[in-house]
């Protein structure tokens, strides 16, 4: 069994020209993407052994997504394909090096049923990771379900925000299935407009408190140019930006909650327990998964392999 499994959309980015906003676009390039299945990428690269649960329509994008994440290494078992949607779809513009417009079609990933997963699968795994994009859809029921699993049998579950408002009916909606799912996590990652969205707060230590003091054992916020903030109720903290230069910011999030799942598991201790010493390298090498994914156009393709990090840790600090 894998020891970290994700769950979630993959889909087919159309990435319009780099430095074109979406309404003067007129030319679109199709690309791998979708945050879990970047999670599940970037942790194979990252060395680890990882499974992805999610659903494509019986079209080309769909097995050409099975394919690829199979041949990243990723085990693609309760990887399926639906006829009755299409592949989910995500037209993306990047206006400049650190904005992003997004427009998403949900296709065949809002089909997911809790009856189609493994419990065994799910709670055999150290960690699950997951996103809100499934929550937008009727995949909701079978989200909830392989987290309650993870939960009863005592494993980690990692919640990335990734709030994308144009999936959910309204905000109110969004903020309510969103406290939610971040009460059931035990790691919760958000950037600084997500961390006030569910707060209310622009304050990382006041923001990362609150969600602690509401039962979160670890919270990460990211930071961008300034790095991140961590906080598990024993220790806070921040930890300054990697140096590069920034391409494409796309898929950066993603890399940066692979390289948190990996440390998570490689530490194999209970995120509570980890002290300042800990969380620092942590965060710092979840830091530099994101910064490298930053150097590179796209998403899923940009996601860096575990040599390339350790190597920029070691240029940036001096630690393996």
């Amino acid at each position: 069994m894998p020891r970290i499994v994700v769950l979630g959309e993959a889909l087919i980015d159309l990435f319009a020209e780099k430095g074109e906003a979406l309404h003067n676009t007129k030319t679109l390039h199709p690309a791998p993407g979708g945050a879990p299945a970047n999670v599940a990428v970037a942790l194979a690269r990252l060395g680890t052994d990882v499974g992805f649960i999610g659903k494509v329509g019986e079209d080309d994008f769909g097995r050409y997504l099975i394919d690829l994440l199979a041949s990243e290494g990723v085990d693609t078992k309760h990887f399926v394909t639906d006829p009755r949607a299409p592949t989910m779809l995500a037209i993306v513009a990047r206006p400049s090096s650190t904005e992003q417009q997004f427009i998403l079609y949900i296709g065949a990933s809002a089909l997911l049923s809790a009856a189609e997963l493994s419990q065994e699968y799910v709670a055999a795994a150290e960690i699950f990771i997951y996103s809100s994009v499934t929550l937008a859809s009727d995949s909701r029921a079978a989200v909830l379900q392989a987290v309650q699993w993870a939960r009863d049998a005592g494993k980690n579950v990692i919640f990335d925000v990734n709030l994308r408002p144009l999936v959910w009916p309204d905000l109110t909606v969004a903020r309510r299935h969103i406290m939610a799912a971040i009460a059931s996590a035990t790691v919760v990652k958000l950037n600084e407009t997500e961390l006030e969205f569910v707060t209310g707060l622009k304050d990382p230590a006041l923001g990362s408190q609150q969600l602690i003091d509401r039962g979160v054992l670890l919270c990460c916020v990211s930071l961008g140019a300034d790095g991140a903030y961590y906080n598990n109720g024993r220790a806070q903290g921040y930890v300054p930006a990697v140096a590069v230069d920034v391409q494409d910011s796309t898929g950066s999030g993603d890399a940066f909650v692979a390289g948190l799942g990996r440390q998570i598991s490689h530490w194999g201790k209970p995120v509570t327990l980890l002290d300042e010493a800990a969380l620092h390298k942590i965060v710092s090498f979840a830091n530099a998964c994101g910064a490298l994914a930053a150097t590179q156009i796209g998403a899923m393709s940009a996601l860096p392999r575990l040599a390339a990090v350790e190597e920029l840790i070691n240029l940036t600090s001096g630690e393996a």
